[in-house]
């Protein structure tokens, strides 16, 4: 397809500024390659590009860009993990991920109201400021919808008539004429269109061409213009459609099979040449977490177990073991954001991770939180090889040329690794001193830190028992 001049100027700078895409064309063809944006937020959006073995046309695939429309962000998903053989494919299924895990048409209004030209406000804006550096790179742009009802040109009930979406594909314009090209754009559709409805069993469910005019001054669709797919037409130069099916099918695998007849076709039409897609949706599982508990080593915890915190811990989920890998978010309820993956949360009263795909909750994680009582703890200290038990608030007395050992300190309703035992005045040997004081010998001789003992007097010194920086319980070393 001929590329107009101001299309080809826009690539130039592009390259400049993105250099991640001029570092792609030392890769050796097939391959593929995702940039992350707005990483471990709500926000975070995922830009997946494949490179046909032959090199060819670049269609650009947006999904999710209105979060309660899963037959478009779910369709879209299908095909990042695809082999080209020929031509390029941007695809970006979930554009707007926070609206996704919200099920709302979008947190911050439509997103595809953005295509204005306004200088950025929000994320939003910066979003479509992606979208549309590479719709300059694309010869093709397909923007996936589920639509309320079922398109059609006359009226025929509340359900079919031209004010409903579902079940179209959707341009601008019938012909869009370019500075150096014409752009049949009813042309195309109908010819995908063809195609598309000899593989759908009920009539009922046919795609139909719908034409929002949206260039014409008595359009009946002027808030159009501030759409993905107009930006994409009069900016670019480059044919432009929304995919719409309808959220009145019966099945979700109907509106992503839809969908993918549609995409499947275009990619034809514009000789990208795939293996396609199979369009199985498989319910999410939760198969489990990794949970940092104060920085400690990351333990796993399945779906619907519970884990045990003393309040004021903090916790970091690093991994979510699930059957997807995409349009994955955890929320810990009352703490954190939509998006809590890879932070560091304080604890302070009990609640739940859940874990969600898209906008599905299909895990959850009972955080159970609760005071330490410290009358449970015990400390066991070696006295010149001689082990002895103390608890909490006790007194051990020994002499100056003693030799000592802290053993380990236990608790009925914790792990040894959830808390630091520290004896105050103590400087184990080593550059870093990380307050943990276990299994080291220890020559009481070597205790002269007088500011760290009880009232400044050099004979009495704590052994304390800290978690994050709380103090839970302690014992006494007083040198005789």
């Amino acid at each position: 397809m001929i590329k107009g001049k101001n299309r080809r100027f826009i690539r130039a700078i592009l390259l400049v500024m993105l250099p991640w895409l001029a570092s792609s064309a030392n890769q050796k063809r097939p391959y593929q390659e995702c940039i992350s944006y707005f990483e471990n937020t709500p926000n975070q959006l995922n830009v997946y590009r494949l490179y046909g073995r032959f090199d060819g046309n670049t269609v650009f695939i947006l999904g999710g860009i209105q979060g309660d429309e899963p037959g478009g962000f779910l369709s879209a998903d299908l095909y990042p993990n695809l082999v080209l053989d020929r031509g390029n494919l941007i695809v970006i299924p979930r554009a707007n991920f926070h609206s996704i895990i919200k099920n709302s048409r979008g947190v911050n209004g439509d997103m595809n109201r953005r295509f204005d030209n306004k200088p950025p406000n929000d994320i939003d804006d910066q979003i479509v400021d992606i979208i549309q550096s590479l719709m300059a790179e694309s010869d093709l742009f397909i923007n996936l919808h589920d639509g309320w009802g079922f398109y059609r040109e006359k009226y025929i009930d509340k359900n079919h008539n031209p004010k409903r979406f579902g079940q179209s594909v959707i341009a601008d314009a019938d012909v869009y004429i370019t500075g150096d090209d014409t752009l049949y754009l009813e042309q195309m559709a109908r010819t995908v269109l063809a195609r598309v409805n000899r593989r759908i069993d009920n009539p009922d469910h046919y795609m139909h061409f719908m034409n929002t005019r949206t260039l014409d001054e008595d359009t009946k669709f002027p808030e159009m213009k501030k759409s993905a797919t107009y930006f994409a037409l009069t900016h670019f130069g480059i044919p432009a459609f929304g995919i719409e099916s309808s959220k009145n099918l019966a099945s979700l695998d109907e509106k992503i099979r839809y969908h993918n007849y549609a995409i499947n076709e275009f990619l034809k039409l514009f000789g990208v040449e795939p293996e396609h897609p199979a369009i199985i949706y498989e319910s999410p599982k939760l198969i489990y977490l990794l949970i940092s508990i104060n920085d400690n080593t990351p333990m796993v915890v399945d779906n619907n177990n519970t884990v045990k915190l003393i309040r004021g811990d903090q916790i970091r989920i690093t991994h979510i073991e699930s059957n997807y890998t995409r349009g994955i978010s955890c929320d810990v309820l009352g703490v954190g954001n939509d998006q809590d993956f890879q932070k560091r949360l304080v604890i302070n009263s009990p609640t739940r991770i859940i874990v969600r795909k898209d906008n599905l909750i299909f895990g959850e994680v009972v955080l159970d939180v609760s005071d330490v009582d410290n009358h449970l703890f015990s400390y066991i200290i070696e006295v010149n090889g001689q082990k002895q038990a103390l608890l909490n608030g006790q007194t051990l007395h020994v002499k100056r040329s003693d030799q000592i050992k802290i053993l380990n300190v236990l608790h009925d309703q914790l792990l040894p690794d959830r808390y630091k035992v520290n004896l105050k005045g103590y400087v184990p040997p080593g550059e870093y001193n990380d307050g943990e004081d276990r299994n080291y010998p220890i020559a009481v001789e070597s205790l002269r830190w007088k500011k760290y003992s009880l009232n400044g007097e050099g004979k009495i010194y704590p052994v304390i028992v800290v978690n994050n920086n709380k103090e839970l319980s302690r014992i006494y070393i007083s040198i005789e």
